[in-house]
């Protein structure tokens, strides 16, 4: 028996190496595509284009070697690591500067929440500026590649179609217009029978500067008071810095919060999303977090009761 380990052991050596430089080459690389799904399709593109010329850099130096043993293994391991993990973090650095829009640009949220694929994106109605270049967020809690296109009416060829978005926690821009006043139907290319839903572009959409930002940390808002214009849209950013926890922006008839008037999609910390809101009767209304109700505060359209009081809503909510 003890003559016959010492083969066995000569045997598994060399196959344990190149089976663990492959288990660690993999694990990156699956790490590596969920970066770039992360960003647009011309920073992935690029960026693929990159680590594949690098990866045969490194195996042709490798592969130059005269003897092949352990340590160059070693060193095509640390290579492909090495490269995937800094054109990763440039993809993530450049493509988000890319997808963030110019200064003062409109962005309009669209949401896919758990199970989208079968219940649809958390909002059917979209609403978008004429005339200019907007930008549409998607942001993605359902572990399943979802993405968002717009196309003039449904069964035609979109106009655009954004980056891939894989959830929970991930997100993405495409750039929309300019277009013309009118509707226009946005659809998932991977869902398109269930993700559905109708952009109206029109004049008069408020821009994020005309806008105001709530901010979410340490589990709280920094705001108990949030005043808004009667009948009239508008745009509120919640920049959320709570780290690994979720917030949005709910708004209510009173603080029974039984009547829903508006409810934002959820934002998974660090991260924004700029909210529409649409028109609002003036009077004075309640906002919390659907996920931490103490985050709680009063909202005030047009004045508060003084401007006439809120015009009864319909029954079910907004």
């Amino acid at each position: 028996m003890s003559r016959g380990s010492g083969p066995r052991q000569s045997l598994l050596l060399p196959l344990a190496i190149p089976v663990g430089a492959l288990a660690v080459i993999g694990a990156a690389l699956f790490g590596f595509s969920r970066v770039l799904l992360r960003v647009s399709h011309t920073a992935a593109t690029a960026t693929a284009l990159a680590v594949a010329a690098g990866i045969m850099v490194v195996a042709s130096i490798v592969a130059s070697r005269k003897e092949a043993g352990g340590t160059a293994i070693l060193s095509l391991v640390g290579g492909v690591v090495g490269i995937a993990m800094f054109t990763g973090g440039a993809a993530l650095l450049l493509g988000q500067h890319e997808a963030g829009g110019g200064e003062g640009q409109t962005v309009v949220a669209l949401a896919a929440p758990v199970n989208a694929a079968v219940d649809g994106y958390a909002q059917t109605e979209l609403m978008a500026p004429a005339a200019v270049e907007f930008a549409i967020r998607l942001t993605s809690e359902d572990p399943v590649v979802h993405n968002v296109a717009v196309a003039p009416a449904q069964g035609e060829t979109p106009l655009v179609t954004g980056p891939d978005v894989l959830g929970p926690g991930g997100s993405g821009e495409v750039a929309v217009g300019p277009l013309d006043a009118g509707g226009y139907f946005f659809f998932c290319t991977y869902h398109p029978t269930t993700m559905t839903g109708t952009l109206t572009v029109q004049e008069g959409v408020t821009s994020p500067g005309e806008g105001l930002t709530v901010l979410a940390s340490g589990i709280a808002f920094d705001t108990d008071t949030i005043e808004l214009a009667a009948d009239t849209e508008a745009t509120i950013t919640l920049d959320n810095a709570d780290a690994g926890a979720t917030h949005n922006i709910a708004i209510y008839t009173d603080e029974s919060a039984t009547t829903l008037i508006w409810d934002g999609p959820d934002v998974l910390g660090p991260g924004s999303i700029d909210y529409t809101v649409p028109p609002i009767a003036a009077g004075e209304y309640y906002f919390h977090c659907d996920t931490h109700p103490p985050m709680l505060g009063t909202v005030i359209v047009d004045g508060g009761p003084e401007g006439g009081g809120p015009a009864p809503p319909d029954d079910g909510g907004g």
